[in-house]
């Protein structure tokens, strides 16, 4: 049975057309020894990695009233704090160590006082997975053993780099499309900041997979579009589906 190392990009809600890919390799048989995240692309991974399924992780998250556990925060600074949310993620998927999990997994963060990346194999799972999506100022930093951190994708947006001492050939997923039209807004325009600074993080991870594909369609999506996680799911799935026999000469070959 073919094996890969797997790394997924940051791209908030977007990222869940990963789980559509991810189905698709599993159709083809194909195990994955290991996987890495940054941003939304780290609760994916840290999701997958812990063992559970693409559909149970995928009806899970559509189940959850993201919204509702994210408290205002404007007197501290930014807009949200993860505080409730982590407490709610811990009640459903439990409190579990990194270095436990069925699969390994590299959860990209920055220590936000340092801002050195960390590639955590180890630490609370659902801790680290927010901490990897707290995007400075729209969440805040969140805290964990005397450190804060921060959005991985600041970084690393496409963490190859931890998979590199594996022996499996590493495939890497990027829902972060390169997008031309910005609307005339403070938020719009500290988006698209934001995004050209992630945009360009992606091209080392791109360099050093052995495979690398981007899901185009989602540049037409927000990052906190909640509403369209069954669509995200199949193009991600189709997308993958186009690359059968890059999958196959690089798998076979």
């Amino acid at each position: 049975m073919p094996k890969i190392a797997l790394a997924l990009s940051g791209g908030g809600s977007r990222c869940i057309s990963q789980l559509g890919a991810i189905k698709y390799f599993e159709e083809l048989g194909i195990t994955i020894s290991a996987i890495s995240g940054a941003s939304g692309g780290a609760i994916i991974a840290g999701l997958y990695a812990s063992g559970l399924g693409v559909e149970n992780i995928l009806e899970t998250l559509k189940d959850i009233d993201f919204k509702k556990h994210l408290k205002y925060n404007l007197t501290n600074g930014t807009l949200y704090k993860y505080d409730s949310a982590i407490v709610k993620f811990q009640e459903i998927f439990s409190k579990v160590d990194i270095s436990k999990l069925d699969i390994p997994f590299y959860c990209c963060v920055v220590d936000y006082e340092s801002g050195k990346v960390e590639y955590r194999d180890s630490g609370d799972l659902v801790t680290m997975m927010l901490a990897s999506s707290a995007l400075v100022p729209y969440f805040a930093p969140v805290a964990y053993n005397g450190k804060l951190y921060v959005d991985g994708g600041f970084c690393d947006n496409l963490p190859v780099i931890p998979l590199k001492d594996i022996s499996d050939k590493v495939i890497a997923i990027n829902v972060n499309p390169f997008f031309t039209s910005v609307k005339n807004s403070f938020l719009s325009h500290l988006s698209r900041s934001m995004f050209i600074m992630l945009n360009h993080n992606i091209n080392v991870g791109k360099d050093k997979a052995d495979l690398y594909f981007e899901i185009e369609e989602m540049g037409r999506y927000s990052i906190f579009d909640l509403k369209n996680f069954d669509y995200f799911f199949e193009t991600g799935y189709e997308k993958a589906k186009k690359y059968e026999r890059e999958l196959n000469e690089l798998l076979y070959t």
